[in-house]
């Protein structure tokens, strides 16, 4: 069988009227599919309209010859932040429709609205949660009523069986990193020949903003062996040079970061790589190993920097936990990236001012500010855009006195300057 997987062309770097930053990162989840695949004997191609900047009206010319076709709302990148607009999405579900009725589709928003998703695209399926083991099923030829995780029309009636909930990563094989051409991708603030891996899926924390229904029920982790031969067939066979562990809590597994780090170490490979953490997971030892395996760049959640906003979402955390993490990064050499949001119920002028006096505070060398949105079925597709636009303001606003503050210029070297200012722009454009 010639399976097609392909992830959607996305406005880039942010669409109109949305927040979603749509980075030019590889589907991992594709690449993870078509290892399996290709393991199962089946012909397999990635096409990453994304990152080819192949709009839907143009998509027709790539399709043909092949038995089924998977599209994807939302890559493993965007499992936690999707796209609220996904017009992209079903516009190329449209056009790869004209062609061939063998179309599935995966992600984000099939997972948590299937029914509607399914009328939508007139797919033969939907496939929620994790896709790796359902798209294999599919595609061995089991019958769709004995496939866990899987929405689709039989008699007239919408179907969905139970969900899956026993994937486990340890079987994965190596990513199909082949598949995926690597001097396409990059991340801005890190580099070229860019590349994602994953320790594990899922977060022990239950923080109230988080959106981990694509992630399961359970953490899952994978083996040292199997992370340590990923990175080398990435970094030795396929060219990586610069890479993000996408993991929701990376250091919720230190013993395997540990081994990963002493690996990177032995292997001097010219690699470069950044994750994603809580500041109070950090330890100046764990950061050492780190730095001295690469590590150039570490995201923080802060969120709000106001305890009641902290306490309220169950962060779990503190302000004073907050700023010794990131003193401790830059004791280590690591430059840090922070997060934070706006919305919160009951926020108000006040406590805005505050969690921005925070950051300033904080003076991590990137950071992201974001409204808050809720991702739930009713308003997951087209808002309005024209919504809280006086938030985007606000927003824009802070942008421009956060880095082009005196204390900000001076403390940053000039490579830092540049890249903040990639991010910093394009993100201006869509809050005018």
């Amino acid at each position: 069988m010639k399976v097609l997987l392909i992830k959607p062309y996305w406005p880039y770097p942010y669409g109109r009227g949305e927040h979603t930053y749509n980075r030019i990162w590889p589907p991992l989840c594709l690449a993870n599919c078509a290892a399996i695949l290709e393991k199962e004997h089946h012909g397999v191609e990635i096409l990453d309209a994304h990152a080819l900047r192949i709009e839907p009206k143009r998509i027709a010319a790539y399709i043909n010859g092949f038995d089924k076709i998977f599209i994807t709302s939302s890559s493993l990148d965007r499992w936690q932040c999707p796209n609220i607009n996904i017009s992209p999405f079903l516009e190329t579900v449209r056009r790869v429709k004209e062609i061939t009725d063998e179309i599935y589709v995966l992600g984000y928003h099939g997972t948590v609205d299937p029914g509607n998703i399914l009328d939508a695209t007139g797919a033969k399926a939907v496939v929620r949660g994790g896709p790796e083991p359902i798209v294999s099923d599919i595609c061995g030829g089991k019958d769709f009523s004995q496939i866990r995780g899987l929405t689709y029309h039989r008699n007239g009636h919408i179907v969905s069986n139970p969900d899956r909930h026993d994937f486990d990563l340890r079987d994965l094989p190596t990513p199909a990193f082949h598949l995926l051409d690597t001097k396409r991708y990059f991340y801005e603030v890190l580099g070229k020949d860019f590349g994602l891996f994953e320790i594990g899926r899922g977060c022990n924390y239950s923080c109230k903003f988080c959106n981990k229904i694509m992630y399961g029920q359970r953490m899952a982790v994978k083996s040292k062996e199997q992370i340590q031969e990923e990175i080398r067939t990435a970094v030795e066979e396929n060219g990586v040079r610069t890479g993000y562990f996408i993991d929701l809590e990376f250091l919720a597994h230190k013993s395997l970061v540990k081994d990963m780090c002493d690996f990177l170490i032995k292997k001097e490979y010219d690699f470069r790589w950044c994750c994603q953490t809580r500041a109070d997971s950090l330890s100046p030892e764990i950061l050492d190993k780190m730095k001295q395996a690469g590590c150039q760049l570490i995201h923080m959640g802060v969120e709000s920097g106001i305890q009641k906003f902290l306490d309220f979402s169950d962060k779990h955390t503190t302000e004073e936990k907050l700023i010794e993490g990131v003193r401790m990064c830059e004791d280590a050499g690591i430059k840090t990236l922070a997060f934070f949001m706006f919305g919160f119920r009951g926020e108000t002028a006040e406590d805005r001012d505050a969690v921005f006096k925070f950051a300033k505070k904080l003076n991590t060398n990137f950071v992201s500010f974001h409204k808050m949105h809720s991702y739930i079925p009713s308003d997951v597709y087209l808002p309005d855009i024209n919504l809280n636009r006086e938030m985007d303001r606000y927003i824009r606003n802070l942008y421009l006195r956060y880095y082009l503050r005196i204390s900000y210029l001076s403390k940053e070297n000039i490579m830092t300057l540049i890249r903040g200012l990639k991010l910093f722009l394009g993100r201006l454009a869509t809050l005018a």
